[in-house]
């Protein structure tokens, strides 16, 4: 099968990407959330009466769900979500109320901690350092040869007047934003997605839908609140949730009624590349 532009121009990109990962190290991974992210604490005992979380207010630095809760003998057992809006270390039992109104002074405490992405003391991103590759010993001869061959194949091709079919051209145009993330949503129903990944889904809706509904001028926790709410963003949102902490997926649940937002918009919808 002959190959097309865009197949070669996507190679040519994977070639330079994997040429410049060589130049850099291994991050160990972060298991902290990160600010605005989603964590999670599962299948948590605390004693006493059932609880519930403290309602949302203004400039609060954390917001706290109870997604589920189990009668454990005399207790309760807990699965938790909680998205940390600033850096810090915090208890979530702060955050929670007993339904019946009875005292939270029994509660012990739950801690967990937000990081951030800067470093310390860092409010805007830093200014990009100016340096030379080696030119022997290093990679810049590597990087300079490949460049070269799949120019001289782009141009190959190019010159050999090859063309995407029409049809081709005609069904991207028609791809959608609901055919993007409809991958990712049956990934997420049949339990094949991480957590990061779940957070990483989640943080997308949450930028789109923020924008979207125009709730800039909210703090984070009332965005996140008038998501939620919302009879079209709100359902998806919580879908995910339940995925993420709920192996056994819904057999019931419509991706259709779901996807059904991003019909009409556009798969480069901005926030949503692939």
């Amino acid at each position: 099968m002959l190959w097309t532009i865009s197949q070669t121009i996507g190679l040519f990109s994977v070639t330079l990407l994997l040429i410049s990962c060589m130049t850099r190290f291994v991050q160990a991974e972060n298991t902290s959330p990160t600010v605005g992210a989603a964590g999670n604490i599962d299948q948590i005992i605390l004693p006493g009466s059932e609880l519930a979380a403290k309602p949302l207010i203004p400039n609060s630095p954390m917001v706290v769900r109870i997604v589920r809760a189990f009668p454990h003998g005399d207790s309760f057992r807990y699965d938790i979500v909680f998205h940390g809006l600033e850096p810090g270390k915090y208890n979530l039992a702060d955050w929670l109320v007993r339904k019946d109104g009875s005292s939270t002074d029994d509660l012990p405490e739950i801690p967990v901690e937000v990081t951030s992405l800067l470093p310390p003391g860092q409010v805007e991103p830093n200014e990009l350092e100016t340096g030379w590759i080696p030119r022997l010993g290093g990679y810049r001869n590597v990087m300079i040869g490949a460049i070269v061959l799949w120019s001289l194949i782009l141009l190959g091709l190019i010159f050999l007047g090859q063309k995407q079919p029409e049809a081709a051209k005609e069904e991207e145009k028609r791809v959608t934003l609901a055919d993007m993330l409809q991958t990712r949503l049956e990934a997420a129903f049949e339990n094949r997605m991480g957590k990061e990944q779940y957070a990483e889904l989640e943080r997308m809706l949450y930028a789109y839908w923020r924008k979207r509904l125009e709730l800039e001028s909210l703090d984070p926790a009332s965005a996140l609140r008038h998501i939620h709410d919302h009879p079209e963003a709100g359902p998806l949102m919580q879908q995910l949730e339940q995925w993420m902490h709920n192996p056994a997926p819904d057999k019931d649940v419509d991706l259709a009624i779901l996807l059904e937002p991003f019909r009409n918009l556009p798969a480069d919808t901005p926030g949503f590349e692939s």
